[in-house]
């Protein structure tokens, strides 16, 4: 009987699946709509449209947004939180910044926990870790009883300065297990976080989360064992790893960028296959644009993201730039008279205006197809036809009537805008950290992401596009390649001329020590066992650390001063100056290890048949391309005939069920021996050696 390995992707519209044959290599994917608010159901009938049995996966990795939809639309559970006497608001007054720092008027999103919800008990530890006020255990149970007969469903506790010093917090979590024994409870010295505000957020989105990620995968897992599943589920977090899912029901809130997480691992992965360690991934959807860099194989990372502007998470995350562009943006003219594009989105229902569904406001997709970009009768395979007529009255009505333009105009003008705003992030995450785009090939993937790929790497001179074999489907590819990793941090807070390097060892071996025996906990044989040690450093007056990868030895004096030398290299890269040492100190703050058990990985079928372009060209159309003039008629390629060795240059339009790629004028594409396209834009000068 044949064995798989399975990543499933859940999104808020569709569920994704990619499955791979364990011994053959082949590759099979399928999408179906997702089935809020159960999503499970969605699940099935993923595996059901691929023909997979649950008894034939050897290894089922899972992927979702549940967790960021949660947080967004506040659907976690009833939450208190139990922090120290005189910081109750800290929640509340988070960081003083505004998205805009123009809008004088934002109002800022209610808190995941009210204020009624937080309530404070007498307790102190100082900076040192030092206990100055003993815990009140007499308020601990007060607070618990009160939340009791509230029915909070779960409870935060969050004590200043206990990063330094666990041991209040761990004491007031037994109090309350005794009082409240079925409710989630989590503290915030098990993600040990410095700065109060974001460890406070982090506590509380944790335990907001957690009686319905437990509930989801509870249930998950039932099912899934009903149905002939003798595996362990395997759930992918936010650093672009897999954990258990007994840790994923612990740490709920380290899978909030599940999914997009995985579409960076498979971009990687992708980039690696075709030959390009240097990649910008570039997963552009119905609602936004996920963007982020991979360089020399391996994708950035930072201490945490946000889920709102105002929910920061402090889990190491691969690092995402994310932006309000995709199909559905819709375009508008501000009160100025200019011409906009997003974030808001016309989403699936009632969707872009070509639809029919009774959206009437002009969006990218309805750009696209005015353009010649997209075929309104081979839209997601044929499966959904395209009006149009539609697109080109609400486009002409609200963009084209205003700037007196004509339609194909105005629908360009819609277009290039969502491309500029996407040019300005791809620019925020290379060319403003000190990365030249052009030594970077662009992965293009999502629904619409080879839409607009070429005119991005055009504008930036990103010499190479890669587009996967089923661009749709690259988040659910990543998740099915991903390994078990776990992160550990252990707080150091001193400067580096006094650091001495005993300490500095000491706390490196305990971070080991964890790491192993946790991975051992899961069955992962010390032999697959893969540790990185990520120190973070800052100069001493600043409040944001730059993590810097570091060997895995013992460190003497020596190494420890060349540490420094190599943070004030990164500081001037990332930030164009440094500071001479004899003026300023520099501080070590946290430990961290990057923690992975390598899994068996399926290796991907390598096609070694040869084809002409000419086998998969279905007829031409006219396209509209700026740089030819107008509407060029250009050739139309069915993307599931095109095999290796297949050559063509543009203008070209390559469709297929999942999205739909787009080649300019003298752009040249092949195809690899893994099916990937690969499309050399002119214009975009040669990367730097």
């Amino acid at each position: 009987m044949a064995r798989y390995t399975v990543g499933v992707d859940i999104g808020g519209t569709f569920s994704d699946l990619v499955c791979i044959n364990d011994e053959s290599g082949e590759m099979t994917i399928a999408k179906v709509p997702s089935t809020p608010p159960t999503f499970i159901d969605g699940i099935m009938n993923v595996l059901a449209k691929a023909g997979i049995q649950l008894s034939e996966i050897s290894v089922f990795k899972h992927g979702s947004t549940i967790a960021t939809n949660a947080i967004l639309e506040r659907k976690g559970a009833l939450t208190g939180l139990i922090t120290t006497k005189g910081f109750r608001d800290v929640l509340e007054a988070a960081r003083g910044n505004r998205p805009n720092i123009y809008d004088l008027r934002w109002a800022p999103p209610a808190p995941l926990v009210l204020r009624r919800h937080r309530l404070t008990v007498s307790e102190r530890i100082d900076y040192e870790g030092n206990a100055i006020e003993p815990l009140n255990e007499e308020e601990v149970r007060r607070v618990a009883e009160i939340f009791k007969k509230r029915g909070m469903q779960s409870v935060a506790i969050c004590f200043i300065n206990s990063f330094m010093n666990p041991e209040h917090e761990r004491r007031a979590k037994e109090l309350v297990e005794e009082l409240m024994p079925d409710v989630f409870v989590c503290n915030s010295n098990e993600f040990p976080e410095q700065r109060e505000f974001e460890r406070t957020s982090t506590t509380v989105a944790n335990a907001y989360l957690g009686p319905l990620v437990e509930d989801y995968y509870s249930e998950l897992t039932k099912r899934a064992k009903n149905k002939g599943f003798r595996g362990d589920i395997l759930v992918v977090h936010s650093g672009g790893g897999v954990i258990s899912i007994d840790s994923a029901k612990k740490f709920p809130a380290r899978t909030c960028q599940s999914g997009p997480a995985g579409g960076v691992m498979g971009g990687a992965f992708i980039g690696r296959l075709a030959g390009y360690e240097n990649v910008i991934t570039f997963d552009m959807g119905g609602t936004s644009t996920d963007l982020s860099l991979v360089y020399k194989g391996q994708p950035l990372y930072t201490p945490g993201t946000k889920v709102e502007f105002r929910v920061p998470v402090r889990y190491p995350s691969v690092d995402l730039e994310v932006i309000g562009a995709g199909g559905g943006s819709i375009a508008w003219i501000d009160v100025g008279g200019a011409l906009k594009n997003g974030p808001q989105s016309a989403g699936a229902i009632p969707g872009p205006a070509c639809y029919d569904q009774g959206g009437s406001e002009p969006t990218n997709t309805d750009a696209n197809l005015v353009l010649g970009r997209l075929d309104p009768a081979a839209f997601l395979g044929g499966e959904m036809t395209l009006r149009p007529d539609l697109a080109r009255a609400a486009i002409a009505e609200k963009i084209a009537a205003h700037f007196g333009m004509t339609v194909e105009e105005a629908a360009f003008g819609i277009i290039h805008i969502a491309n500029t705003n996407m040019t300005n992030a791809i620019r925020r995450i290379t060319v403003e950290r000190g990365y030249d785009p052009r030594d970077f090939a662009l992965v293009a993937f999502g629904g619409a992401g080879p839409l607009h790929a070429a005119a991005l790497a055009q504008e930036l001179s990103i010499p190479k596009i890669i587009v996967p074999v089923s661009p749709g489907v690259t988040s659910a590819f990543g998740v099915s390649l991903v390994h078990v990793k776990h992160d550990f941090i252990a707080p150091i807070i001193e400067k580096a001329a006094s650091l001495s390097p005993e300490r500095f060892n000491a706390v490196w071996a305990e971070l080991e020590e964890r790491a192993i025996r946790t991975l051992k906990e899961e069955d992962i044989p010390e032999s697959a066992i893969e540790l990185s040690r990520i120190v973070d450093v800052k100069y001493f007056p600043q409040t944001q650390y730059l993590s810097i990868p570091i060997d895995t030895k013992t460190y003497s004096r020596e190494d420890i001063d060349r540490l420094v030398t190599t943070f004030t290299q990164r500081h001037e890269q990332e930030f164009g100056y440094t500071v001479p040492l004899e003026f300023v100190a520099v501080e070590i703050g946290n430990a961290r290890i990057a923690a992975t058990g390598n899994l068996p990985s399926p290796e991907l079928r390598r096609y070694t048949q040869r084809g002409e372009a000419s086998a998969a060209l279905k007829g031409s159309r006219p396209v509209y391309f700026k740089e030819a003039g107008g509407f060029t008629e250009s050739r139309i390629y069915e993307r599931a005939r095109l095999l290796p060795g297949a050559a063509f240059v543009g203008p070209a339009i390559i469709e297929q069920l999942d999205s739909t790629t787009v080649v300019p004028p003298s752009a040249a594409a092949t195809v690899d021996d893994y099916l990937n396209l690969i499309i050399a834009v002119e214009g975009a000068l040669p990367g730097r050696k």
